[in-house]
């Protein structure tokens, strides 16, 4: 009796131990998988924020441009605007002393 109940403590004790193996097994897998998911929506999530990121920074790029455009332009056009005044100016100064001299040559002309 006494090596029957050796043998059933030993049986007892190799299926408990089986048993927990496998359900220590069976609980790391599951966490392992719960971590592995976890890790998963947070470089999901990471990325998406990621691209959020860069699109609005793609979109204050492209406004930033779009402003030193605008800015460029409107020197550019009073630049023109200050030039075509100046030619102007210059245009009447030569006018008038192109009259000066038609004035002066027909005095010299009149004179002989």
């Amino acid at each position: 009796m006494n090596h029957i109940n050796t043998i059933v403590s030993f049986i007892v004790i190799t299926i408990s131990l089986a048993v927990g193996l496998a359900a220590g097994y069976y609980i790391r897998r599951l966490i392992a998988e719960s971590r592995i998911g976890a890790a998963e929506e947070e470089a999901e999530r990471i990325i998406e924020e990621a691209t959020k990121e860069a699109e609005a920074k793609k979109k204050e790029l492209l406004l930033e441009a779009k402003d030193e455009i605008h800015r460029n332009r409107q020197e550019a056009e009073k630049d023109i605007r200050e030039r075509r005044r100046e030619l102007d100016r210059l245009e009447r100064r030569i006018i008038q002393k192109q009259e000066m001299l038609d004035k002066k040559s027909e005095n010299i002309e009149k004179k002989e």
